[in-house]
């Protein structure tokens, strides 16, 4: 990987939880029954089309950075780097798709009396249930797998990979209990992704682990018996 796309993916990464930290503090809280989702939208004014805009941009960070990481993470870590690269791609794809539910979501909380009934319907619309499973689930073990094969990996900081499954751990799993979840997992997020941004544009890169050496990698001669 050259310095530009270094570069790229290093911008990425901190796009990505600058992003994410606008949207998870602006975007209205929507999450109730749709009689009163769409007034809760109309009621928040001109904060609500600023955080969609940043949650639907956040998601093309997202998977720009982190097939980048994936790439950067293959000559150290080839199995986990390629299965967490996908999964994140289709974690990004399906929370893409999530973004565009909340975009209709907010143009018919334009009129919330006349669009009720159209909004109950977006709630249950069937087609979306697999994007929302893809969402969860490969986001949450893409990222996992990813920060294993960061720290596997040994690049600087060594601290970046279990920052990312910190962050993880919190934001799905400590969001269930309290409410501080949220403000502790997007100053993790932003360490993360500060670290592993720090890792790909500064780092030596990654290099394969004795295991993962083949013959050709090693210096013939070096280190092994002399033959008569």
């Amino acid at each position: 990987m050259n310095r530009k796309l270094r570069l790229l993916v290093a911008i990425s990464l901190v796009l990505f939880a600058a992003l994410s930290i606008v949207w998870t503090l602006l975007l209205p809280d929507s999450a109730v029954d749709p009689q009163n989702s769409l007034l809760v939208i109309a009621d928040a004014g001109a904060t609500a089309p600023i955080a969609v805009l940043a949650l639907t941009l956040s998601q093309l960070a997202f998977m720009i950075a982190f097939v980048g990481v994936a790439v950067w993470l293959h000559p150290a870590t080839p199995g986990l780097a390629s299965i967490g690269g996908a999964l994140a791609i289709l974690g990004g794809f399906g929370h893409t798709v999530f973004c565009g539910v909340e975009m209709a979501r907010h143009a018919l909380a334009a009129d919330p009396t006349a669009n009720l009934a159209a909004a109950g319907r977006l709630e249950s619309y069937l087609p979306l249930m697999p994007f929302m499973m893809a969402d969860l689930i490969c986001t949450v073990v893409g990222l996992v797998l990813l920060g294993i094969a960061h720290l596997r990996s040994g690049t600087a900081p060594r601290w970046a990979g279990p920052v990312l499954i910190a962050f993880v751990l919190v934001e799905f799993v400590g969001g269930n209990f309290t409410e501080w979840a949220t403000y502790l997992s997007g100053l993790l997020l932003l360490g993360a992704c500060t670290g592993l941004a720090a890792s790909v544009f500064h780092g030596a890169h990654p290099l394969p682990r004795r295991a993962d050496r083949t013959p050709s990698d090693v210096t013939v001669g070096r280190g092994s018996p002399q033959h008569t």
